[in-house]
Formats: structure tokens, sequence, C-alpha cells
């Protein structure tokens, strides 16, 4: 099998356990929506998406032989992922928003931590995908103040190395 890019299985993967994992209340869209479809939630993972800034890239990934002795079969992928976490309930003070969208974006890395075989919460290999993953900076935080209150919404990464193969 030969693997151009791991970009669509990781973003699949991150929807589907975030959707599997995060608190009932945070809805996980995947890629960006329009703005009525989530302006009035209270709760929102984004994953593929910023929508601070809808004109750049939110996926990119560098790659390179692993091997040399492997006849270019192997190949490492470094990749990084956009994804933003907003927090708004009509409430004006920037601090519980701020705690909020911060609780989402933990709840991502718990994710990410560990192996299953130790009985963490998490798998840092996505479930076989990569090689290791985890939520990564830069982190923009958007704090404002909004017709009905505040919202915060912050933007991070989740970065990964994954293995392409071909057999």
């Amino acid at each position: 099998m030969t693997t151009t890019s791991q970009i669509p299985a990781v973003t699949d993967y991150l929807v589907a356990a975030a959707q599997a994992s995060l608190s009932p209340g945070v809805t996980v869209f995947d890629g960006p929506q329009p703005v009525y479809a989530w302006q009035a939630i209270e709760q929102v993972l984004f994953i593929g998406a910023d929508p601070m800034s809808l004109t750049e890239a939110t996926a990119e990934a560098e790659q390179r032989f692993a091997t040399a002795l492997d006849s270019g079969r192997l190949r490492d992928e470094d990749g990084s992922i956009v994804c933003a976490a907003q927090h708004w309930s009509g409430d004006p003070a920037v601090k519980t928003h701020r705690d909020g969208a911060a609780a989402i974006v933990a709840g991502v890395e718990l994710l990410l931590r560990g192996t299953p075989r130790t009985g963490a919460p998490g798998d840092a290999s996505m479930g076989g995908l990569c090689l290791w993953s985890g939520v990564d900076g830069p982190y923009q935080w958007y704090p404002r103040q909004v017709t009905n209150g505040a919202a915060v919404m912050v933007v991070f990464r989740v970065t990964y190395r994954a293995r392409l193969t071909t057999s």
C-alpha cells in the first residue's frame, strides 16, 4: 500500500475521537462551516479550520526519505492540522470563556496523550496512524465582546510524525 499523506487520515481520526470523547456540550466540526452554523453554539471545536483566518492553509506536511537503505520505500511525514476552540455563553466575563476555550483544547490534548497499552486516556499514535502526535502552538487567543456577551476563540495545531510506506 502506498500512502501519499496522512493528513486526511489524521483529520478523520481527530474528528471521530473528539466527537466520541469530548464533553457532550462541545460541537465538533470537520473543516470550516458557515458562520450561521456555529455562531450561537456555546462550545465549538473546529478540526482543520481557523474561522479567524479563512484564507490560510489548515493543514500542511513535509516529507523526507526515512532511510537510504530501503530503496526509497519509507518516508517520514511531519504534519500539522489547524484547530480552533471557541467558548461563548452570553456571560460578558472574558475569563469564563478563556477558561472554557482552554478546557476544550485540554480535552483534545488528552486524546493524544499516552498509549492504549499503558492504560492512559489517549493515544499519541492515533490508532497506529502516526509515530507520535500532540497539541502544539502557536496558540492564538482571540477574546472579544459580541452582541450577547463575550466569546474567546483559541487557534492551535495538532502536530504529528508518520511513517509512510510502500509495500
